[in-house]
């Protein structure tokens, strides 16, 4: 009876063990591990707004008018009335320079030689005493003369006219030697640039 028992034992140790090792193989096995989740997206954050446009840059300032710029835009008479040209003054019946006229005139040559598209008139005055007739002649040799001093210091004689005006257009009206002075001139006037 004991080997009966532990042949029955045996037999029921066995057959569980059976058993249990076909259900074990008959068992679905387990479902495979879902696959883990993807991670939660990362939404970047959204790009900060551009940067507002630069501000235009300031307009460069005016550009500094030139010599040249400034004189183009004169008229003659604005030039005439700045009177850039002396004129010179005459002994009492005389048409030859003096020292101070002739210094006049090398700055007169230096103006147009700076301005080389400038013409001039120079106009020849003599004062009261005298007969029109003579005064018109004394008017010709003085603006000629100063004509003649402007060539020789290198002004072109198509730049300069010479005329007189004899003793019609006085600057000044007294009958007194210092008036008188004031009209035995050359007077320049600019008549192109």
């Amino acid at each position: 009876m004991m080997s009966r028992r532990i042949s029955l034992t045996t037999a029921v140790v066995l057959t569980t063990v059976f058993v249990l090792a076909a259900c074990a193989k008959k068992a679905p096995p387990p479902p495979p591990q879902p696959p883990a989740p993807p991670p939660p997206a990362v939404v970047p954050p959204p790009p900060p707004p551009p940067p507002p446009p630069p501000p235009p840059p300031p307009p460069p300032p005016p550009r500094a008018l030139t010599e040249e710029d400034i004189f183009a835009q004169k008229t003659l008479a604005q030039l005439n009335a700045e009177r850039p040209l002396g004129d010179v003054t005459f002994d009492y019946d005389m048409s030859a320079l003096r020292d101070d006229a002739r210094a006049t005139l090398q700055r007169n040559a230096d103006y147009l030689k700076r301005w080389p598209t400038v013409r001039v008139t120079v106009e020849g005055h003599a004062d009261s005493r005298g007969t029109n007739e003579y005064n018109l002649a004394l008017g010709e040799r003085r603006g000629a003369s100063a004509k003649d001093y402007l060539i020789s210091l290198g002004i072109g004689t198509d730049r300069i006219l010479a005329t007189t005006k004899g003793e019609e257009e006085p600057l000044c009206r007294e009958e007194t030697e210092a008036c008188w002075a004031m009209n035995r001139r050359g007077h320049f006037i600019i008549t192109a640039k």
